[in-house]
């Protein structure tokens, strides 16, 4: 028994004629009359007797009727609403964001989405990329904002925009705007907690070039990139965070930045699913527009 099957035998009863019913649901006869074969097979009973040119329900047809009719309203029902909610961005979309996305880039994304969809609220909740990453294959959220991947088949990554590790400092380290490795270990580093995407980064590009943080002086770890900053300002030490994060300090001359030579230190931020997991209206939404923002 199928929606089909059902559809075909109301409308029989309602016209009493099986080619009444092939028109008004732009079949053949033919294709009718197989529908209410199945049925009878099926349920091993006779659904309609023969009057003239018409056809009336049996006692055991009227009994069907009255069910397909409910089971058939309900089913438009559940169609509306979910064709409602698929087109319907409301409510709240909470999602979980590693520290420079969450602080620099997606508050300034999120302005022209809520403009579209003024009934929404988005709840952007800030912990480390290893947090997130947990959370999302724990799916306590459906969508996650990461600067590193963790290598994780249940997983899903997509790249929407990149960025780039600087060496920050409050004072000229030199006369250019490169420094050798030599140079960075002269000076105390503040660096970023182990968990931190933006440590995984650096801490990649240095064994690629056959280098190891082992041999930096690291003074001092903190869980933030505001953290970082603030340190560095103080004169703590110098440091390696995100040249997104330090765009307005380095503007106003309160931060100089520098460059590893050598090492461009590129990474892309991603936007993370659990793979096989339906996502909601909102999320989708949101995806497709950060896929689609300008960077």
């Amino acid at each position: 028994m199928d929606f089909h099957q059902l559809e075909a035998f109301v409308k029989v009863a309602q016209t009493k004629s099986f080619s009444k019913a092939a028109d008004l649901l732009f079949l053949t006869q033919p294709t009718i009359s197989s529908h209410i074969l199945s049925l009878e097979k099926e349920l091993e009973v006779r659904l309609f007797d023969r009057k003239g040119r018409e056809v009336e329900l049996t006692p055991f047809g009227r009994v069907l009727y009255n069910e397909a009719v409910k089971i058939l309203r309900t089913k438009d029902e559940a169609l509306f609403l979910l064709y409602k909610y698929m087109n319907k961005i409301e409510g709240e979309l909470r999602l979980y964001s590693s520290s420079v996305p969450a602080v620099y880039i997606l508050p300034v994304k999120i302005k022209k989405f809520l403009e579209m969809h003024p009934k929404l609220k988005i709840i952007i909740v800030q912990k480390d990329s290893m947090e997130v990453i947990n959370s999302i294959e724990e799916e306590d959220s459906e969508l996650g904002i990461v600067g590193t991947i963790i290598n994780n088949s249940s997983l899903e990554y997509i790249p929407f925009c990149n960025d780039e590790l600087v060496v920050i400092s409050k004072f000229n380290l030199n006369n250019d705007e490169e420094i050798d490795f030599e140079e960075l270990i002269r000076y105390p580093l503040v660096i970023r907690e182990k968990k931190s995407g933006t440590r995984k980064t650096f801490e990649r590009y240095l064994i690629q070039k056959g280098l190891s943080l082992e041999k930096l002086k690291i003074i001092a770890e903190l869980g933030s990139t505001e953290a970082i900053i603030q340190a560095v300002k103080a004169g703590v030490g110098i440091s390696v965070i995100s040249n997104r994060a330090i765009e307005d300090y380095k503007n106003t001359g309160i931060l100089k930045t520098f460059r590893i030579k050598g090492i461009k230190m590129l990474r892309d931020f991603y936007i993370v699913t659990k793979k096989g997991r339906t996502l909601s209206p909102n999320a989708e939404s949101f995806i497709n527009y950060l896929l689609n923002a300008a960077d």
